[in-house]
Parts: C-alpha cells; sequence; structure tokens
C-alpha cells in the first residue's frame, strides 16, 4: 500500500465517528537503533516504523511501540503493530507517589537531510500530531475520543528547532487528561499541546480493551506520512495464576513425600 492511501485511509478514520479502522500502519516492523525514546533502558527491538523522502531530500521518520514500564510484566507483540499488555498499575518509582499503568506508549519522530549536501531541516517546518486513545472499545477510532498531541505548535511555543523528538508516555499521566493550551510541561519530552478525549477524560488502567496510538505528519495542508500502532490489554488469568500454584503446591508435596 503506498503512503497517499495509507494516510488517506488514516484521516478518515480519524475524521468519521464510528468508523472501525484499528489496523497498525508501517512501512517496517522491527529494530529501530539509535532510539531511546527519551529513556534509558527501553526496549527498541520491536518497533512499528515509517519513513518517506520530501521537500527533496529530507527524511522524515515516525516510529512507535509500547514497552513495559520499570520491571513490569514484559509488553509482547505479533511483529505486525499489535502489542500486548497486562491491567493494573504501580508507582512511579521508588519513593514516587505518581502512579502509572504497567506499559508507557513511546513515539520517535525525525527529518534529516541526506543528500550530497544535505539542507538543515526541523520537525517544525511541518505539522505533526500524536494521537492517543482512553477508550478500551476495539477499533475506536473516532476523532471525538482521541487525545491528541501537536508536535508542531509545542516546539513553536519554545523556540525549538530540534530535528528530532522522542518520549515515552503513560496514560495514566494526567496532563494527557487536562485540558491546557501552550506550553503544558509534559513527561520526559518537555511539552505538548493538548486537546482531550471529551468522552473518556481519564484513563483505566484496569479496563481490558484497545488502545490506538498514531502519529500523522503534513506540510501546507498535504499528507506527508504516518504510523500506527494499537496496544492489547488484558489481565493475567486467574486460571494461570491457579495452575502455578497447583505446581508449586504439587512440587512441595512430593518434596514431603520424598522427605517420609
Amino acid at each position: 500500500m503506498n503512503n497517499t492511501a495509507r494516510l488517506t485511509g488514516l484521516l478518515c478514520a480519524l475524521a468519521l465517528p464510528g468508523i472501525a479502522a484499528a489496523t497498525p500502519v508501517y512501512d517496517t516492523f522491527g529494530p529501530l537503533t539509535g532510539a531511546n525514546f527519551g529513556g534509558t533502558g527501553i526496549p527498541n527491538d520491536s518497533v512499528a516504523i515509517s519513513s518517506q523522502f520530501y521537500d527533496g531530500d529530507n527524511l522524515i521518520t515516525v516510529a512507535m511501540n509500547a514497552t513495559q514500564r520499570y520491571s513490569n510484566p514484559v509488553v509482547t507483540n505479533n511483529g505486525a503493530g499489535t502489542f500486548y499488555a497486562g491491567t493494573g498499575s504501580n508507582l512511579q518509582g521508588p519513593g514516587a507517589g505518581t502512579m502509572g499503568a504497567l506499559w508507557n506508549w513511546n513515539y520517535y519522530i525525525k527529518v534529516e537531510g541526506v543528500g550530497a549536501s544535505p539542507p538543515s531541516p526541523i520537525l517544525s517546518d511541518y505539522d505533526i500530531t500524536l494521537y492517543y486513545d482512553f477508550n478500551p472499545a476495539f477499533d475506536n477510532l473516532a476523532a471525538s475520543t482521541l487525545g491528541k498531541i501537536d508536535v508542531t505548535a509545542a516546539l513553536k511555543c519554545y523556540g525549538s528547532a530540534a530535528s528530532i523528538t522522542q518520549g515515552s508516555e503513560n496514560l495514566m499521566f494526567g496532563y494527557l487528561a487536562s485540558a491546557a493550551t501552550c506550553p503544558v510541561p509534559g513527561p520526559n519530552f518537555g511539552t505538548a499541546l493538548i486537546t482531550p478525549s471529551a468522552s473518556f477524560p481519564t484513563f483505566d488502567p484496569n479496563a481490558s480493551g484497545e488502545y490506538n496510538f498514531s502519529i500523522r505528519v503534513a506540510r501546507d495542508g498535504w499528507g506527508v506520512e504516518n504510523v500506527a500502532m494499537d496496544v492489547q490489554v488484558v489481565p493475567v488469568p486467574a486460571a494461570v495464576w491457579l495452575f502455578g500454584s497447583a505446581l508449586g503446591l504439587l512440587g512441595l508435596s512430593r518434596r514431603r513425600l520424598a522427605a517420609a
């Protein structure tokens, strides 16, 4: 599928309430060397990546993935843009009181000149938007229920001439659910202009479901590139815990019998 078709499909889904089209969108899925998502130790081996030449020799790369937060259970994936995480929440870190879901969603956005005499493009030359989802309903891409981070507005707000921005976010971060105008302090990556979801103003970390994320890049009203992924969240089945406990008790009984 070419870039125009992929971007058109995503924009239609975002513009029309009730449309269900939560299919991951990317050019390649795999490692993204050099991406740290604004932190240390964040896995970059399974990433949905899209890239496109625009404005001559300017290469634009947008990428997303989902990973476990701290030492929580590993977030797995199907190798095709869908990630699997568990329900629940925990403390932000030792001595901190801020709660977070067990998983983070991560993004990477870069523009670079790659010709013989490369120009020096910057991200604020483009219209860049991140979309995120508080609604656990599957295949939910109605514009009225998606949160939005205007990356370009944030960069311009601080006069940034950056050619790369990346971050690792958690849907329980309070700023994602707060109506605000530029500037807004944002965890890990600086600032963002937020338009929160009207229907789902808070995120429930204990709800099972699917959450959709995407990045859209445009220039002068024309679509340039986009990437999209989804995260399916489910609780660990009680049967798994019971089965594990039964095996442990069985082993204990055998040891006692052997000792007798």
